[in-house]
């Protein structure tokens, strides 16, 4: 790799780390194709990236980001998990692979500023998406509003005179 492309694949990872909320280092080995090729759909299925690159690099990319912290973690065989959208859904396609692949494992994580341990990170991956929590937000709103409508159908249908 020439210095213009380095100095390229260091601007789009620039890109994706600027463009992030939440970036998720990942330590890999021995995976085969098949694996690697279903592990980077489910994450883009997720509004997500996933780069593997030089270490390098990555810790050329993530200076003067929130990901500075980051650049430690870099060592060994490394992996990064991008995204601005849902966190859970990238966190749920990371947890889901790591099951999988006994061989792969978390490294850090930063989310939405700030540093997440091995235990959050879990946490977070087993909590509903955001879809279904607005869904659940939106029944709980609705819930009362129902229940009134009931009462008061009740009340109209006992103030009625017998016919």
């Amino acid at each position: 790799m020439d210095r213009v492309q380095k100095r390229n694949e260091v601007a789009q990872l620039k890109e994706a780390f600027a463009g992030a909320s939440t970036a998720v280092v990942l330590q890999f080995k021995g995976l085969s194709v098949e694996k690697d090729t279903a592990f980077r759909k489910s994450i883009r299925d997720g509004k997500g990236r996933y780069r593997v690159a030089k270490n390098t690099l990555l810790r050329l990319a993530v200076q003067e980001t929130p990901f500075a912290s980051l650049a430690g973690q870099f060592k060994g065989n490394s992996a990064v998990a991008t995204t601005r959208d849902d966190v859970v859904v990238l966190a749920k396609a990371i947890q889901t692979f790591l099951k999988d692949n006994p061989a792969a494992s978390f490294k850090a994580a930063i989310m939405d500023g700030k540093s997440v341990t091995p235990a959050e990170f879990q946490a977070i991956a087993e909590l509903p998406s955001r879809d279904v929590l607005i869904g659940k937000l939106l029944y709980l709103m609705q819930y009362p509003i129902q229940g009134l409508a009931v009462a008061l159908e009740a009340i109209r249908k006992q103030k009625e005179p017998a016919a």
